[in-house]
């Protein structure tokens, strides 16, 4: 297999995160959620987890320039 191919396989990981994302979007939407909102904020639920996980503050600079106004 061709180191091309190699890197554009999906992974486990990459399948179950689209599947996360499919998730929260779909249930978002839902309920009424718009679409863009639905990604918008799913995003946001993600990117949070992740950093959380890696033991970091997601936003932490919006919330230090916030509390300093």
């Amino acid at each position: 297999m061709s180191q091309t191919a190699t890197a554009t396989a999906p992974t486990v990981m990459d399948t179950a995160l689209l599947d996360e994302v499919v998730h929260w979007v779909k249930t978002l939407t839902s309920v009424g959620v718009s679409p863009d909102t639905a990604v918008k904020v799913t995003t946001e639920l993600l990117l949070a987890a992740s950093a959380q996980a890696d033991g970091e503050e997601f936003g932490e600079e919006e919330y230090e320039e916030f509390e300093e106004e």
